[in-house]
């Protein structure tokens, strides 16, 4: 039993002093509808007032841009209280956590030496523009509390907003 133990070692410390082992795994998990509104902090329905980049520093001190959307707050969904009893402002900043962890990330992705889950709505909006209304899922506050944008809030995952369309459906799952 020692023996096997050894050689498996062995080979598990070849493997990971040999070139060919780096490599990165991204994983797509597509996160569905009922999962996107039950993990929801707040839904909200907004108008996309403008389409802005954030620059920041990563963690190598490196500086990276990634955008945000300045959204004014039409309608909350979630949780089913006033506007003014869940914001400070009803225009809030939305950030996309996917795709700032791609910018934070990206040295390590491109040496193939991260392995991440890359969690994702299935949208039906190919694109978003200023004076899109759409329906956004988003994480708690203070998940984005080190954000220096006022009023800055997260995306439950990646892409976590869609068409007005989904609105009856996003109601029945509240119920």
């Amino acid at each position: 039993m020692k023996d096997i133990w050894r050689v498996l070692s062995g080979g598990v410390l070849a493997c990971l002093l040999s070139r060919e082992a780096v490599s990165s795994t991204v994983s797509p998990v597509t996160v569905p509808l009922a999962k996107v509104v039950s993990d929801s902090w707040s839904i909200v329905v907004g108008s996309v007032e403008e389409i802005s980049e954030y620059r920041f520093s990563n963690a190598r001190k490196k500086m990276v841009t990634t955008r945000y959307f300045a959204v004014r707050i039409d309608e909350v969904l979630k949780p089913r209280e006033s506007i003014s009893k869940n914001w400070d402002a009803p225009r809030i900043a939305i950030v996309d956590p996917q795709e700032m962890f791609y910018q934070e990330q990206a040295d390590l992705i491109a040496a193939n030496v991260i392995s991440f889950a890359d969690r994702r709505y299935p949208t039906k909006v190919q694109q978003i523009a200023a004076g899109d209304r759409l329906i956004f899922f988003l994480a708690a506050p203070e998940t984005a509390d080190k954000l220096p944008l006022p009023n800055a809030r997260f995306l439950i995952c990646g892409r976590a907003y869609d068409t007005l369309a989904i609105r009856r459906a996003v109601l029945k799952k509240l119920k």
